[in-house]
């Protein structure tokens, strides 16, 4: 399946050494093609474009998104910034 978009949080820092999350509200974004192969999973971290420039966000869950059907636009992922561990 070709998944073209992410949900996710955005991230405020860390408290000893743990990730300090915006939980409020979950985001979206669209993932471009070029990223498309590298196989973005949850628990990645990755910067994307947000209302107040490039941020950190930690990807929760990857969808396919009709943009056709829906007739929505979201921001775009910029880079992979930390792959989540292997389990």
């Amino acid at each position: 399946m070709n998944r073209n978009a992410i949900r996710g949080f955005h991230i405020l820092g860390t408290e000893n050494g743990n990730l300090k999350l915006n939980t409020n509200r979950e985001y979206r974004w669209h993932i471009p093609k070029y990223l498309r192969v590298n196989q973005i999973k949850p628990g990645d971290i990755v910067l994307a474009s947000t209302s107040r420039g490039k941020r950190p966000v930690l990807v929760i869950d990857i969808f396919q998104e009709e943009t056709k059907e829906r007739q929505k636009t979201y921001k775009q992922i910029i880079r992979v910034i930390e792959r989540a561990p292997e389990q």
